[in-house]
């Protein structure tokens, strides 16, 4: 395996990680909210599983097998609905724990190329703005870096409630 690709596997097992740490012992709060404004961490996690739309594990396959050119990305949904409102924290990780799975068989399958061959047109039509990304640039901001933006939020969440 070579080591950009390499990277981006640990990223997203490092993520993994610190998510599953982050919503540990959260089952009893997970719709809790420290101002009607703030999402819960139910809110945050589904917003993360489902953006983009179905994740981003079936996107980097579409863009892998050339059948996708562009994609649309609205920002601010927390894609909660009435099944996911209903899960207890266990089914909630499992949802997680899925994710990160098709993720990593995602990435282990995809060649080096594969990452950085193709471009796809994002239109980020809360911005009104369209960027042409490469799967790894998705992968760095898209997953990663807004990934980690997100669990901040969870980490302030555990500290409002004293975990």
């Amino acid at each position: 395996m070579t080591e950009g690709k390499q990277s981006l596997l640990e990223d997203a097992q490092a993520i993994h990680g610190e998510l599953l740490q982050l919503v540990e012992g959260m089952g009893y709060c997970l719709d809790w909210k420290p101002d009607p404004a703030q999402w819960s961490a139910r809110q945050v996690i589904y917003h993360l599983l489902e953006t983009p739309p179905g994740g981003i594990a079936p996107l980097l396959r579409s863009i892998f097998s050339g059948s996708i050119q562009e994609f649309d990305l609205w920002a601010g949904q927390d894609n909660v609905t009435p099944e996911r409102l209903a899960l207890e924290l266990e089914k909630v990780e499992s949802d997680i724990g899925r994710y990160f799975q098709d993720l990593q068989e995602t990435i282990t399958a995809a060649g080096e190329e594969d990452f950085t061959g193709r471009t796809v047109m994002a239109h980020w039509k809360t911005y009104g703005r369209d960027q042409e990304r490469t799967a790894k640039e998705l992968l760095e901001g898209l997953f990663a870096r807004h990934w980690r933006e997100h669990m901040v939020q969870l980490g302030e969440l555990r500290e409002a409630l004293g975990l």
